[in-house]
């Protein structure tokens, strides 16, 4: 049986703090090099589309005969980092988005709503992360869990109360308000904007919104077709890949 993908990467001494305290770690940089010579050295790939609900380990006992290679998938796609990025089932996608954009977004006229700096008193002023921010006029409050200038805007979390637009809120530490031009959910707002010939931009002027969610859906709609080394060459590139995260 094949152990897992992480088992055979060697351990190292790592110094995370720079304060010469050692602490043991996979020397992930390991996997960079071995991608590397997997893109110059195997012609054996071929693509597998995988099933709605599918997992790695039934996948890799259907190609292989042997469900412990699902980690070769981790190792030839560069988009699958762990288990958290394979593709997604809609039940398990629904959840993960309402879970990571859960928030409210407040959206401000301008940038310097959210951030601004003050030349002549050399003073910036800007919402901080945790901050309590609040609005009279509705009694509604919420802490600021991703502040963003870019697109002129808040995100709050443990909301009380509703907000509403043209309304001012303040944010109870550093004292920064704005009045509030609309205000919407956070997986609702605009992850990014594309351009005529599909690119991502920043720019709204004639070019097309994407959602947060529908940016999610793109993503792990992408992922569903993946890499995969032939059934003919897979036990050659475990025994080397064995053999290079090695030395």
């Amino acid at each position: 049986m094949a152990k897992g993908f992480f088992n055979r990467i060697p351990n190292i001494q790592y110094d995370f703090k720079s304060d010469g305290k050692l602490f043991q770690a996979k020397d992930l940089f390991r996997k960079v090099s071995t991608w590397s010579y997997l893109q110059e050295g195997i012609s054996g790939y071929n693509y597998y589309r995988v099933a709605e609900g599918e997992r790695p380990d039934v996948v890799a006992s259907k190609l292989y005969g042997d469900s412990t290679l699902y980690w070769t998938f981790f190792l030839v796609n560069e988009n699958l980092q762990d288990f958290n990025d394979w593709p997604k089932s809609g039940q398990v996608l629904n959840k993960f988005i309402a879970r990571k954009y859960s928030g409210t977004t407040l959206i401000a006229s301008s940038s310097t709503d959210i951030i601004s700096f003050d030349h002549a008193t050399e003073v910036s002023s800007k919402f901080s992360l945790g901050e309590k921010v609040s609005q009279a006029s509705s009694g509604a409050y919420g802490f600021v869990t991703h502040v963003d200038p870019s697109f002129n805007r808040i995100v709050l979390n443990s909301v009380v109360g509703t907000f509403t637009t043209g309304s001012s809120v303040i944010g109870s530490d550093s004292e920064k308000s704005f009045t509030v031009s609309s205000v919407a959910e956070e997986k609702d707002t605009v992850n990014h904007y594309k351009n005529s010939k599909g690119f991502k931009t920043t720019v709204s002027t004639a070019n097309t919104p994407v959602s947060n969610e529908q940016h999610e859906r793109l993503l792990n709609e992408d992922k569903f077709l993946i890499r995969i080394i032939e059934a003919k060459y897979i036990d050659k590139v475990v025994r080397e890949f064995s053999s290079l995260v090695r030395e």
